[in-house]
């Protein structure tokens, strides 16, 4: 289970678009992801805790690859 605190971390930390990436990933419905983010009626699911986890890992390995070329590429001479 999650406390309050720790799914607003969890949500904050999820990029644009997770809701549909997350639904790509689980085979659930859209209330079941929609209900497991909700603060007035959270209810836990672990396979949209583990989607969601899932989603945050790879955009941050997107924007560390992107900070790196980026990096590279402006410190060309």
């Amino acid at each position: 289970m999650l406390s309050k605190k720790e799914l607003k971390k969890l949500k904050k930390k999820l990029p644009y678009g997770y809701f549909s990436q997350i639904e790509k990933r689980v085979n659930v419905s859209k209330r079941t992801i929609s209900y497991f983010f909700s603060e007035k009626e959270h209810r836990y699911n672990l396979e949209v805790h583990q989607a969601a986890l899932d989603v945050i890992e790879a955009y941050q390995l997107s924007i560390n690859k992107i900070k790196t070329r980026q990096k590279t590429i402006l410190n060309e001479k």
